[in-house]
């Protein structure tokens, strides 16, 4: 009473997500109790928060005692959107003040590249996936000083601290034709893929996201033998 209760990752709660179908009885008293004491009475001084993956939290709730949904209808639930480039960005620079660290323009390119590429994977940490990937660079960049390659100032991360292969994009000329190394007839279509190649080497180049400008997934379809 007169506190507030935030459960994160609620779907912890539920044994029964994904693959695993062990019905844990502390679990399963942990929803009870919660379903019995959440009334939403007028005066109650009490808050209970559920917070974690929008997929997952959907899939608890149609599983787990359905006086959950009741007592926290899907319908009013605050949904935070992922962070975009602008956003992502701004944090990016905090944190790297707040470990005294500085970078180039290339290299803070390179590590908005990294993070966009993250965002295309499932759970997308936002701001949690900046602290991976400076935690990443601070390995790196000890690797590199160790072994006396790149320079020797501790206070300055260089693009490929976050990325092995940031210069992927000005490598990448010659990948297409590697790709279709011996097939016959292909040279229409290895023309269109190097357009593509370059026109998201030039918006990358206007800190741009060329994938609002430029498709990223094709289907190649053709008779046998092809």
């Amino acid at each position: 009473m007169g506190k507030v209760l935030l459960i994160d990752e609620a779907y912890g709660l539920c044994g029964s997500l994904g693959e695993s179908s062990t019905s844990d009885p502390y679990k399963t008293a942990v929803i009870d109790t919660v379903v019995a004491e959440v009334q939403s009475v007028p005066g109650d001084d009490r808050c209970v928060l559920l917070a974690g993956y929008k997929e997952q939290m959907e899939e608890m709730f149609q599983k787990v005692n359905p006086g959950l949904s009741r007592r926290f209808p899907l319908a009013s639930a605050f949904v935070f959107e992922d962070f975009d480039d602008r956003e992502m960005a701004k944090i990016f620079d905090l944190k790297l003040r707040k470990l005294a660290f500085k970078t180039t323009d290339l290299g803070k390119r390179a590590a908005m590249d990294v993070l966009r590429r993250a965002r295309n994977r499932p759970n997308f940490g936002n701001a949690g996936e900046v602290d991976i990937l400076l935690d990443h660079a601070k390995a790196r960049q000890q690797q590199r000083l160790n072994e006396g390659s790149g320079g020797d100032d501790h206070s300055r991360f260089e693009p490929i601290d976050f990325d092995e292969d940031f210069d992927r994009g000005e490598r990448a000329d010659t990948n297409v034709r590697l790709l279709f190394k011996g097939v016959i007839g292909c040279e229409t279509i290895i023309s269109q893929l190097e357009g593509y190649q370059n026109a998201a080497r030039e918006l990358k180049a206007m800190d741009m996201d060329p994938k609002e400008e430029i498709p990223f997934n094709f289907l190649f379809r053709g008779p046998p033998g092809k």
